[in-house]
């Protein structure tokens, strides 16, 4: 299996040049090649066929000349038709090998742009946040000084506070171990005989 070209711009840019050139080529040929029709075209009334046009000979130098410059300007358009399908095929191959040179160095400046990044973002630690700057406290209105009042009197004095005692704390538990006797009960007040029921 044959080995495969790899890319060359190169390659696409003499097919462009060779395109101009083919469109110079075509214009100036059918120019050439008009002009040549147009002398055969002019050069009638020399020849045995005078009578389809029906001029003297002595008309035939004219005829060749006006037939020479009538074939050159025809050959000259239709070539400028011709030439400018040429001049198409080679802009676009021009254009597109530009937009694949600028491409290729957006990539690279991109990736040239985050590979610096990266490593400034490696090298240096963060830096706290900073934090605005503080404006300064709205100014107060100073109030109109009022006129001292009368002095109140004195708060009538508090009676002195007595201290706190606190009581012991009992020393013996307050719960009793398992099976030891329960205290004795005291005895009820005597409580009134119940009624006797309703109805008895």
């Amino acid at each position: 299996m044959p080995h495969a070209a790899g890319y060359d711009p190169r390659i696409i840019e003499r097919f462009a040049d060779q395109l101009l050139r083919k469109a110079d080529t075509v214009r100036v040929g059918c120019a050439v090649g008009g002009g040549i029709f147009g002398v055969f075209v002019g050069a009638v009334p020399l020849t045995p066929l005078k009578s389809v046009w029906g001029l003297p000979a002595g008309f035939g130098v004219a005829t060749i000349i006006v037939g020479a410059l009538v074939g050159i300007l025809i050959g000259w358009v239709i070539g400028e038709g011709r030439a400018f399908r040429y001049r198409v095929q080679a802009q676009s191959a021009i254009f597109q090998l530009e937009i694949e040179r600028r491409v290729t160095s957006a990539v690279a400046e991109a990736v040239a742009t985050a590979t610096a990044q990266a490593s400034a973002v490696v090298e240096e630690p963060p830096k706290p946040p900073s934090l605005p700057p503080l404006s300064p406290a709205p100014p107060v209105a100073e109030e109109p000084a009022e006129e001292p009042a009368e002095e109140p009197a004195e708060p009538p004095s508090l009676p002195p506070l007595s201290p706190v005692v606190e009581s012991p704390r009992p020393t013996e538990s307050l719960l009793r171990p398992p099976g030891a006797p329960l205290p004795p009960l005291s005895p009820s007040p005597e409580e009134p005989p119940l009624s006797p029921a309703v109805g008895d």
